[in-house]
């Protein structure tokens, strides 16, 4: 059953987002993505080689004010113009991947056509520099494979959707044209033809369209100024199926255009979103555990930079101190060992560290797993920044981690008058200072509390159980109840990895003249505990 976790928008602040040059009213939505084509192939002959594709997409203004679009043919330098980031991903064999290169480049938009649209009737703006209220821009497939407009992704920030012409690839030129001309804020890309058909295009290896399983397109829309409340419109997939007719690969859609984050189409996976405060953007984290499997469950976690210029250098996962954690693995985009994030066990955390030069970038999809032998439980796992900027130094996401089973039962109901009830605190977790026991019985009167390992269920009286095992059975506080007859005892559980999975019972009497055990006792109910991390 898929289900989305909720939890974390309280403690990150995700919907309310903001940024310096935020613009009120400034809105734009991704609405559409279609007709796939062909741009060339390179390398060895099908099926070993690789493929240039490129798709369309249709977004409107759905703000309240005029969105800026000053790049236009006369003017291609311009600052205020939205961009649009590829990505295709396949999830087969329960996993979540990018296969599209990462050497993809983004489109620079130009000009608007100013068309109504599913945003409503378009009010437009009389020129084609800016998007009108409620007005639509579509370009094509071959538009958008152009690429006299394709620019590196790096040189965008995706949360405020500032670019800088100045030294710009567009500014460089390709091949670099040298200073002082690389650096003076004119275009030198004159051309978007090059020898090598599939250079800063969408390239797709032969061998992973061939390789079967789900695919889809994506599409992340950049807007400078739109506050980081409105990015959520700015994302979107369909689902394709690839296929080779002999001579050419063929993309047919097989659903409709979705917003939202791919991650929401790995099936059985819970998907969360978080971003660093209210100055940076965000990271989706999607998670599928299955098993157990020979007493293992399988952790396969997809890492999605949305929209964070900071950038992910380390996902660090919670894990139970005694667990056992295996087969741990990563994928990233370039298929290059030597760039590889590695694997540490640091503390009660399973760290996953990247190498100078390959944090994970927006519109980039890393994979990261291990097996382990403890269950999972809703959690938070952290991404550490890679970059200094504003807000904290890691982001906090809600998910699933291996959290062990920390669990309070009752065993059964207590006997006498007055009969004392025990209530626990809070769960047993390893570590907690604030686990305890609360007994509630008659005013100013004496409560012993005993504890032992395991449980039990022997008789001391008609009507009496008693739940602690004589064996290991000892006297674990005496206590005087307060004038609401309340009593609290506190039991620290330390940090200790032996402990985890650990069953103790915990009992209370109340001194009571008359009582049915030995003439002087009430019981209250039974209490079993098992210690877990989480």
């Amino acid at each position: 059953m898929r289900y989305r976790l909720v939890a974390f928008l309280a403690l990150t602040g995700s919907l309310v987002h903001a940024q310096s040059n935020a613009i009120p009213g400034l809105g734009g939505r991704l609405t559409d993505l279609g007709t796939p084509n062909n741009y060339g192939r390179r390398g060895p002959a099908h099926p070993n080689g690789e493929v240039a594709m490129c798709y369309s997409y249709t977004m409107c203004n759905n703000g309240l004010i005029v969105m800026p679009w000053l790049s236009t043919n006369s003017n291609p330098m311009a600052m205020q113009h939205p961009m649009f980031a590829f990505m295709i991903v396949r999830e087969a064999g329960g996993r979540m991947i990018q296969i599209s290169n990462d050497a993809a480049y983004v489109k620079h938009g130009y000009a608007a056509a100013n068309s109504n649209s599913v945003c409503g009737p378009c009010q437009h703006p009389g020129t084609s520099a800016a998007v009108g209220i409620n007005c639509a821009d579509t370009y094509g497939s071959n538009t958008n494979a152009n690429r006299f407009w394709l620019g590196p992704r790096q040189e965008i920030d995706p949360w405020t959707g500032l670019w800088d012409p100045i030294g710009s690839y567009f500014d460089q030129g390709d091949p670099n044209i040298g200073p002082p001309n690389n650096t003076n804020g004119i275009r030198s890309l004159t051309s978007g033809n090059f020898a090598d058909p599939v250079k800063n295009r969408i390239a797709l290896k032969e061998s992973d369209l061939l390789a079967g399983g789900r695919y889809f397109y994506y599409m992340h829309m950049v807007v400078e100024g739109e506050s980081g409340a409105e990015h959520g419109d700015n994302l979107g997939y369909r689902e394709m199926s690839p296929s080779w007719n002999g001579s050419n690969w063929n993309w047919p859609a097989v659903s409709s255009f979705t917003n939202g984050s791919v991650l929401e189409q790995w099936q059985g996976a819970t998907v969360s979103q978080a971003s660093n405060g209210t100055e940076e953007g965000s990271f989706f984290v999607a998670v599928s555990v299955t098993g157990p499997t020979a007493g293992l469950y399988h952790y396969e976690y997809a890492v999605h930079n949305f929209d964070n210029s900071r950038a992910g250098a380390r996902l660090r996962v919670p894990v139970c101190p005694s667990s056992t954690v295996t087969n741990i693995g990563f994928r990233d985009i370039d298929g290059i060992a030597l760039t590889d994030w590695s694997a540490s066990r640091v503390g009660d955390e399973l760290h996953f560290s990247a190498p100078l030069g390959n944090a994970l970038e927006w519109n980039q999809l890393f994979n990261f797993w291990f097996d382990c032998d403890v269950a999972p439980v809703n959690g938070y796992a952290s991404i550490d920044q890679a970059l200094p900027g504003p807000g904290q130094l890691a982001v906090s996401v809600a998910t699933q981690i291996p959290g062990g089973s920390a669990a309070i039962t009752d065993l059964g109901s207590g006997c006498g008058v007055p009969r004392p009830v025990l209530t626990a605190s809070e769960l047993p977790t390893i570590p907690s200072q604030g686990f305890g026991f609360q007994m509630l019985a008659m005013p100013a009167s004496g409560i012993l509390l005993v504890q032992g390992l395991g449980t039990a269920s022997v008789p001391l009286a008609p009507g009496c159980l008693q739940y602690v095992d004589n064996s290991s059975a000892q006297l674990f506080a005496v206590a005087v109840t307060d004038a609401a007859g309340i009593a609290n005892v506190s039991v620290p559980v330390p940090n200790l990895p032996q402990f985890d999975g650990l069953v103790m019972s915990w009992q209370a009497a109340q001194l009571v003249t008359g009582g049915p055990v030995l003439g002087e006792l009430t019981l209250s109910n039974g209490v079993a505990t098992t210690l877990g991390c989480r």
